[in-house]
């Protein structure tokens, strides 16, 4: 997998976290959707949907992978925790 020319991009978005403090914080995966469509819109010129799992763990190095999907194609995008407080980068994907 490589890279495609929408660049990788470092956010910091809100935490979503609930309950005391035994229970894990989540990550707010809808602000990190946003953003990544946001980039394209800005980058590309293309509105696209994008979905990311839920109740992942707010975990600096965490990593997950969200899916970007517009008129003509699909991307998958790599996210990637840069902090404990909601900081994430973000690279898109394709295969070879």
């Amino acid at each position: 997998m490589r890279a495609t020319p929408i660049a990788a991009a470092a956010i910091a978005l809100a935490v979503a976290g609930c309950g005391g403090s035994d229970k894990p914080k989540i990550l707010n995966t809808e602000r990190v959707e946003r953003a990544i469509e946001q980039s394209i819109a800005q980058k590309r010129k293309i509105r696209a949907m994008v979905t990311c799992p839920s109740g992942i763990e707010l975990k600096k190095g965490k990593k997950f992978r969200c899916l970007a999907i517009y008129e003509g194609g699909r991307t998958p995008f790599q996210v990637t925790q840069t902090d404990d407080r909601g900081a994430v980068k973000y690279v898109g994907l394709r295969s070879r």
